[in-house]
C-alpha cells in the first residue's frame, strides 16, 4: 500500500508520484505506464514528503527529521543532495518564471538561504538569514520577491528579499500591537498582495513593492457579516448533507466541539487566494476549524462575503485552476462527500460520490479538467478512486466512470515489463551523505559545504518488449522510433567556436558532409557556398522532450537558397550520442533513442543528424578536457574529430549570452535547410521533399571565453598546425553557454 501520491501536469506529460517508505513510483498517465522506478531512496528514516520538481522529470525527496534532501533527475538518473535543509515542508521553492530554486538550510547555528540554477542545480548564492527560526520560504509568482517568515516564537516577522536573495526589507508587528507570531503565509496569483497569517487568528495584507499593511481581518467566533451571506451545513435523516442558509449574527463551533479531531496549531489553519484575479482569499482558524470565510480583497475594505460553517474541520481548500470563483471544500468526514461553492451560484452545493466503497481511509481530493460544460473533480485514496461532475450552473451530472480501482489503472498491455525507463538506486550503495560533486566513478570534486552532490552508481534493467508496443511507440524491423514534433525547449551546456573562412578557399564536402549527404545530388543542388563564419558546437543537453544526449554540430557559414530567399546559414554536419551507455543494460534503449534522434532531427527540421560515439578525457562541465567522436561501428577506433577545450591564461569575466543581441554581430539566429535524402534503414534516415527556415531562441545567464583547440591526432602537420579545418590555425576563442535554454519552434516551409 502507498504511502502518498502527488501529481504533476507537465507541457509534455501528465506523471504522478506514489511513495511509500521503501520506493518511489512514477507513472506516466496519459500512456497509461510505468516511467520510473527509484527505490532505495533512503535506509535510515521514513520518506516525508514527495514532489515534483521545477519540470515533471524531477522528482524531491524529503527524509523524516530533515535528513536530506535530494533532487532525482529522471532523464540522467542521477540525485543531487541538500544537506541540513529545514526540517519543515516549506523549505525550498521554485521562481516562477526562471526556475531557479531557493532551499531554507540549518547547517550550523543560523538559517542560509541557497539559491541553485535551473535543472543543473548548481549553487549560484548563499546567504545567511537575519531570522532566527525560520518556517518557511515562497517566490512570489513574478519570481521577483521572496518571503520568509520566521517562528512563531521569534515574533511576527517576514524577510523580503529579492528575486537573487539580497535583503529587501524586514516587516514586524510594531511593538504596541499584540501579535503571536506568524502561522503561515501566501501570495496572492497576480503578486499584489503577500498574506500573513498570524497564530491569533488575523491575517494582514501586505503591498506589493512597499510591503506595508493594507488590510487586516479576523476570524470571530461570532459571525456578522452585514454585507456577506452565512451558509450552514445540514445533516438529514439519511445522512444526506445540504446547506442553508443561517440568520445572524450566527456562532462558529470552536476547536472544543471536535474532541476527536487533532488541534493543528492555534491561529491561521488554511489560507488561499483564487486564481488569475487573486481577489478572494478563502481562510479557516484553529480556533473554529469548520468555518470557511472568503474575503473580497480589492474592495478596499477586506469584507467577508461568504461565511460556510461546516459540522466537521476542514481538511483542505483547492481554487479551481480556470473559472476564478470556484472553490472545493474538502471536510474531515469518513464519507466521500466534496463541498463546492461558487460566488455566482445560488447556494453552495455537496456531491457525495457513492461508488466509493468502505473502508475509505484518508480521501484526497483534486480538480479535473472538464468536458465541454462540465466541471469534473477527482476523490480518490491509495486503493479506489472516483470522479464528480457538476455543470457550470451547479447541477449535478451522473459519475462518469464510476469506481476505480487499481486493477482499472494499467491494463495488461501496458504492464511494468514496458516502462521505458527504470531508475534503481544501487543496492550496494551506502547511504552516507554526500561528501561533492562526482564527477565520474571515484572522482570527486569539492562544492561549498552547505550544497553536496552525488552521483550513485546505478542498474538499469533491460528493456522488455511487448507485442503491443507503447502508445507513442511505432514498430518497426530496428528499432521503435518515438515521434516528438516541435516546438521543443531544451536545456543544455555548450562551447561554440567560430572562425572566419573566405569562400575563395572552396568547401571540402568530405569535410563538411556526412557521406550519405556529400554523395546525393540534393546537396550539389543547394545553393552555393558563400563562406563567411563558420562555427562548431559541441552541447551535452540536460533536459529536451526526448531526454539527455550529446551533440555536435558544424555550420560552415552562408549558402544562397534558391528562389530567391537570399544567403542563410545552414547546419551540414550533426552528430548525436547517449551519454549514460556506461550503465549496464542500456544497449537496447540506446539503439531507440538513437534512432528516434536521428528521425526527429531529419522529420522535424531537415537537420542531417547521425549517429556517433562520444569518448571524454575530462569533465565537460569544467574544462580542460577532450572529446573524440568516432563512427557508430563500434570496431572503428579512429576518431573522425577531435576537439580539446581550455581555460584561457588570462582571468575573464562571465556575461549573460542571448541570440537577440547576436545577431546584431552578424550571428543569425536561424537556419535554412535543404531537402534531405533517403538513407538506409529510411524509418530512421528518413528523406524529405521541402526546404526548411527554423529559428531557434537561445539564452545563458552565465558565459565565458574559452579556447578551443582543433588538432586531429595522427595528422601531418602542416601550415595548419594539424588543424581539422585545412588552411585555419589549430587555436580558436570559443564560447562556453552554460545553463543554456533553446526554445526551437515549427519551421516555416520556403516555396521554391
Amino acid at each position: 500500500m502507498y504511502r502518498s501520491m502527488t501529481c504533476r501536469q507537465g507541457l509534455t506529460c501528465h506523471v504522478a508520484s506514489f511513495a511509500d517508505d521503501a520506493k518511489i513510483m512514477v507513472y506516466d498517465i496519459t500512456k497509461s505506464q510505468l516511467y520510473a522506478e527509484i527505490s532505495g531512496v533512503t535506509s535510515l528514516t521514513k520518506l516525508a514528503d514527495v514532489q515534483f520538481g521545477w519540470i515533471p522529470d524531477e522528482v524531491m525527496v524529503l527524509s523524516d527529521f530533515g535528513y536530506k534532501l535530494q533532487i532525482w533527475s529522471l532523464p540522467s538518473k542521477r540525485a543531487i543532495e541538500v544537506k541540513d535543509p529545514k526540517s519543515i515542508t516549506r523549505n525550498f521553492s521554485y521562481r516562477p518564471t526562471t526556475g531557479h530554486m531557493a532551499v531554507l538550510t540549518r547547517p550550523v547555528a543560523h538559517d542560509i538561504l541557497i539559491i541553485t540554477a535551473p535543472h543543473s542545480h548548481e549553487v549560484l548564492s548563499t546567504s545567511e538569514l537575519s531570522t532566527i527560526d525560520a518556517h518557511g520560504i515562497e517566490y512570489s509568482p513574478d519570481g521577483n520577491w521572496i518571503a520568509v517568515f520566521d517562528a512563531a516564537s521569534a515574533g511576527s516577522r517576514v524577510v523580503i528579499l529579492t528575486g537573487d536573495g539580497h535583503h529587501f526589507k524586514t516587516y514586524a508587528v510594531p511593538p504596541d500591537e499584540l501579535s503571536l507570531g506568524v502561522r503561515c503565509i501566501q501570495w496572492s496569483t497576480t503578486g499584489d498582495h503577500l498574506a500573513i497569517g498570524d497564530c491569533g487568528g488575523s491575517v494582514t495584507l501586505l503591498g506589493r513593492n512597499t510591503f506595508t499593511p493594507r488590510l487586516r481581518f479576523f476570524h470571530p467566533a461570532l459571525i456578522d457579516v452585514p454585507n456577506g451571506t452565512v451558509w450552514q451545513e445540514e445533516l438529514g435523516l439519511s445522512r444526506s448533507r445540504s446547506y442553508t442558509q443561517a440568520k445572524q449574527p450566527a456562532t462558529s463551533p470552536s476547536y472544543e466541539a471536535f474532541q476527536a479531531t487533532k488541534k493543528r496549531g492555534s491561529g491561521v489553519a488554511l489560507m488561499e487566494f483564487n486564481h488569475h484575479c487573486g481577489d478572494l482569499l478563502a481562510s479557516t482558524s484553529s480556533d473554529t476549524p469548520s468555518t470557511l470565510w472568503v474575503h473580497s480583497v480589492d474592495s478596499g475594505s477586506g469584507r467577508a462575503t461568504t461565511v460556510l460553517i461546516h459540522h466537521s474541520p476542514i481538511k483542505s481548500l483547492l481554487w479551481h485552476p480556470t473559472i476564478e470563483d470556484l472553490l472545493l471544500i474538502q471536510c474531515a468526514i469518513a464519507e466521500p462527500t466534496i463541498y463546492i461553492w461558487r460566488a455566482s451560484w445560488i447556494e453552495p452545493k455537496t456531491v457525495s460520490l457513492s461508488s466509493l466503497k468502505a473502508p475509505l481511509g484518508k480521501l484526497k481530493a483534486a480538480w479535473l479538467a472538464g468536458e465541454g460544460d462540465k466541471i469534473r473533480f477527482l476523490l480518490s485514496n491509495t486503493e479506489q478512486s472516483a470522479i464528480g461532475q457538476l455543470t457550470r450552473e451547479g447541477e449535478e451530472v451522473p459519475e462518469p466512470f464510476g469506481r476505480m480501482g487499481p486493477e482499472a489503472m494499467f491494463d495488461e498491455g501496458h504492464s511494468f515489463d514496458l516502462s521505458p525507463v527504470r531508475v534503481r538506486a544501487d543496492e550496494n550503495s551506502d547511504d552516507t551523505p554526500a561528501v561533492g560533486l562526482s564527477t565520474e566513478l571515484g572522482q570527486t570534486l569539492d562544492v561549498e559545504d552547505t550544497f553536496h552532490y552525488r552521483q550513485r552508481k546505478h542498474k538499469v534493467n533491460q528493456l522488455q518488449h511487448n507485442s503491443r508496443p507503447v502508445e507513442s511507440v511505432m514498430a518497426t524491423d530496428s528499432a521503435p522510433i518515438k515521434i516528438v514534433p516541435p516546438p521543443w525547449t531544451c536545456h543544455y551546456e555548450a562551447y561554440v567556436g567560430a572562425f572566419y573562412v573566405s569562400a575563395k578557399s572552396g568547401l571540402s564536402r568530405d569535410l563538411a558532409y556526412h557521406p550519405l549527404e556529400a554523395s546525393s545530388a540534393r546537396t550539389t543542388e543547394a545553393g552555393v557556398w558563400k563562406g563567411g563564419i563558420v562555427m562548431i558546437q559541441l552541447l551535452r543537453y540536460s533536459s529536451t522532450p526526448v531526454g539527455p544526449y550529446d551533440e555536435m554540430i558544424l555550420l560552415p557559414g552562408k549558402f544562397d537558397v534558391p528562389g530567391g530567399h537570399g544567403s542563410h546559414t545552414r547546419i551540414t554536419r550533426i552528430y548525436v550520442s547517449q551519454r549514460d551507455t556506461t550503465f549496464n543494460g542500456m544497449d537496447a534503449f540506446t539503439s531507440i533513442y538513437f534512432n528516434s534522434l536521428d528521425s526527429l532531427g531529419r522529420k522535424n527540421w531537415n537537420i542531417p543528424k547521425h549517429i556517433a560515439r562520444f569518448k571524454y578525457n575530462g569533465d565537460f562541465s569544467a574544462p580542460p578536457f577532450t572529446v573524440q567522436l568516432f563512427p557508430e561501428d563500434p570496431t572503428v577506433d579512429i576518431p573522425f574529430f577531435t576537439a580539446s577545450l581550455k581555460h584561457l591564461a588570462v582571468w575573464t569575466p562571465s556575461f549573460p549570452f542571448s541570440s537577440n543581441v547576436s545577431k546584431w554581430l552578424g550571428i543569425s539566429n536561424s537556419f535554412v535547410q535543404p531537402p534531405l535524402p533517403e538513407g538506409d534503414p529510411k524509418e530512421v534516415l528518413c528523406g524529405t521533399d521541402v526546404w526548411y527556415k527554423s529559428t531557434a531562441s537561445i539564452y545563458s545567464p552565465k558565459a565565458k571565453l574559452v579556447w578551443l583547440d582543433l588538432k586531429q591526432p595522427g595528422k601531418e602537420a602542416g601550415e595548419d598546425g594539424n588543424n581539422w579545418w585545412p588552411g585555419i590555425k589549430r587555436w580558436h576563442l570559443a564560447l562556453w553557454l552554460q545553463n543554456t535554454r533553446m526554445d526551437l519552434g515549427a519551421p516555416e516551409v520556403l516555396e521554391m
